[in-house]
């Protein structure tokens, strides 16, 4: 069972949880600087220790042989980031079937081990994260010192290798306009705010990214404790600026919600934009109790099928602007219809 179709604590913030670890193999260059005969022998490499750590739950995909929808849809799942599409060439990804813990291969570091978990999971997603990384170190030799810690393409993940992140739905503080206040105060304290693709992209459906941006000298249960700390005093303010709003705009509000709901089921035409803007406020319908809502992994999950490539990659076929809008919009219909029957 995919991940995003499972439940999660504080599911009405915190959509997903997300570790990453950035690992390097000795005795190859960082893989800006990777030549194509090198590239294969690390990807082999690689492959060959997941497979004897676990040999049936991980399969390898080359980014060469699959399609640029296939690759697409694998960016809007957040599998892999918008950057890594620019130059597929060389690269791979290892992953399994739940989709919640996989290796990106020659991106900006030999190995990005990830795991992500439904909601606000930060210790089980670094666990599982952690237990595969240090399976591979036990096979692999990686680079590694002991005064500056794990070794990275970029100094900003020298130490750790720890990159860990939350993806917030956070309506009640735009409508409040407190988040800007709050992300400078987070920032200040070595936090970074992303859009809802990461670097570089933009906030889509009141959707953001936290993540930490020290990983030098402090250890990773410091930065995960840190992190947590942080992460439930925003989820806080959020679920206080929710109510506020609701209780000073109850029907402005509900109206709102509503419409949404009736765009979603009789829309005959819907972007990709568009349907993020709606499901954003069927998220919020379902925190705020009212009836007959979808529960927070189908939302999650519809999201998921709805992107530019992940709706082509349903469909199995190339579709133009007009024809995914449409294909959406029936999707969208049927799946909410459906649910109510």
């Amino acid at each position: 069972m995919s991940w995003y179709s499972q439940h999660g604590p504080d599911q009405d913030i915190v959509i997903s949880t997300r570790v990453r670890l950035a690992r390097n193999i000795v005795g190859f260059p960082f893989p800006h600087l990777l030549n194509e005969e090198q590239s294969e022998k690390l990807i082999n490499m690689i492959n060959d220790s997941v497979n004897t750590i676990d040999p049936n739950s991980f399969h390898l995909i080359r980014f060469n042989n699959i399609s640029e929808i296939d690759k697409l849809a694998f960016t809007e799942r957040h599998i892999i980031s918008p950057q890594l599409l620019k130059n597929c060439s060389e690269k791979a990804l290892i992953i399994n079937s739940d989709e919640d813990l996989s290796i990106v291969i020659s991106d900006e570091d030999h190995m990005r081990i990830q795991g992500i978990c439904a909601g606000f999971e930060p210790d089980k997603c670094f666990d599982k994260t952690k237990k595969l990384a240090v399976a591979l170190e036990g096979i692999l030799n990686i680079a590694y010192d002991q005064e500056f810690g794990y070794l990275t393409a970029c100094p900003t993940n020298v130490g750790t290798g720890l990159r860990i992140s939350a993806l917030l739905h956070v309506p009640g503080l735009y409508r409040l306009d407190q988040l800007k206040y709050l992300i400078d105060s987070i920032r200040r304290s070595g936090y970074t705010v992303r859009g809802y693709f990461g670097e570089g992209s933009s906030e889509k459906g009141q959707m953001i990214q936290i993540s930490n941006q020290i990983t030098l000298g402090q250890s990773d249960t410091t930065l995960i404790e840190k992190f947590k700390s942080m992460l439930q005093m925003f989820i806080e303010k959020e679920r206080k600026a929710r109510k506020i709003w609701y209780q000073e705009r109850t029907i402005q509000l509900e109206d709102k919600i509503y419409r949404s709901e009736a765009i979603l089921k009789n829309a005959l035409l819907i972007s990709y934009d568009e349907t993020f803007e709606h499901l954003s406020n069927l998220r919020l319908g379902k925190s705020l109790e009212l009836e007959d809502f979808p529960d927070y992994p189908e939302i999650l999950t519809l999201s998921y099928l709805v992107g530019v490539g992940s709706i082509q990659k349903l469909e199995g076929e190339k579709l133009n602007g007009a024809q995914r809008d449409e294909v959406r919009a029936k999707l969208i219909k049927n799946t909410l219809i459906n649910k109510n029957k």
